[in-house]
């Protein structure tokens, strides 16, 4: 099953998960230590629909180029970097945490088996490592995919597998704004309102008629984007700057990144016309989120004050 990851939605990921579900294979555990096996890097797949934090929807990509460079690097000097977390659905070894470290080995062209950990844990549990353990130890995972973690946990049900999905669970684990979850929530409730009938609202309405009867189909920014009264025009315009930045991310790989100096330098040789608009549309797009950022934080801070905290 290949997904590609700007287009992945909670529902896809609902049916990717009962999918995975009745394909898992547990290793048996006796102490509660970690179990270990033995892999080939070219045997270990991906599902990153499940097991992927990084949701690049404005095109960004799943893995940090100098990273992987890095880790192959230290491969060469160091010897076996730590194991890669995998699980087995039927006959396949899927990464659940380490995919910098498995590209580094598949970019070496290692044939020899590697040492990973086999995850003994749910598939829903699975997941929830994908995530904590990358916020915890590894590579930051971005504020924008903290919040499509959250939107899907706060959609899909997780109760019965050893997680709550209480708002302060999902704030916990994904590191997304508590504001942020507890709007997800509210979207829930009134678009549900509205399709039942119940407590019907003018935001419930403005979400059904513009997103359909089922939430699971979008991701949180679409979401957002109603809630935040985005016209279709400036959606379009995110969309143009989601599809330039997937042609940067393809044909210049981190070579924008590398050196602001040298970048802002370009830019303004590639089109010095241009130039003094594209610094103003910068600094406009930056002065907004961080209005965003603030209206969140006190956004939260109403919500604690509401629950008494």
């Amino acid at each position: 099953m290949k997904h590609h990851l700007s287009k992945i939605t909670p529902l896809e990921t609902a049916k990717s998960l009962h999918a995975a579900e009745t394909q898992l294979e547990r290793p048996e555990v006796t102490n509660g230590s970690p179990v270990y096996v033995q892999v080939r890097p070219q045997d270990i797949r991906e599902r990153l629909e499940l097991f992927q934090p990084r949701r690049p929807g404005w095109g960004t990509r799943t893995l940090d180029t100098d990273y992987v460079n890095k880790l192959k690097t230290r491969i060469t000097r160091k010897g076996e970097l730590d194991p890669v977390l995998v699980v087995k659905l039927g006959n396949d070894w899927i990464v659940v945490d380490g995919h910098h470290r498995l590209a580094a080995y598949q970019k070496l062209k290692r044939t020899e088996p590697i040492r990973c950990e086999w995850f003994a844990g749910t598939v829903r549990e699975a997941m929830d490592a994908s995530l904590s353990r990358n916020e915890k130890i590894h590579l930051e995972v971005d504020q924008g995919d903290k919040a499509e973690a959250a939107w899907t946990r706060t959609l899909l049900d997780w109760s019965g597998s050893g997680w709550s999905s209480s708002k302060a669970d999902v704030v916990t684990l994904t590191g997304c704004g508590e504001g942020s979850v507890a709007q997800m929530r509210r979207a829930v409730k009134w678009h549900h309102n509205q399709r039942t009938g119940k407590e019907r609202t003018p935001t419930g309405e403005k979400l059904y008629v513009r997103l359909g009867p089922d939430l699971r189909v979008h991701p949180w920014n679409k979401v957002k984007s109603v809630l935040n009264d985005i016209t279709p025009k400036e959606w379009d315009l995110n969309e143009a700057a989601a599809k330039l930045a997937r042609n940067l991310v393809m044909r210049m790989t981190t070579k924008l990144s590398e050196d602001p100096e040298v970048t802002a330098q370009a830019l303004w040789l590639y089109n010095r016309d241009q130039y003094p608009k594209l610094v103003e549309a910068m600094q406009a797009y930056l002065r907004g989120q961080q209005e965003a950022e603030r209206a969140e934080e006190d956004e939260a801070a109403y919500e604690r004050l509401e629950a008494g905290e």
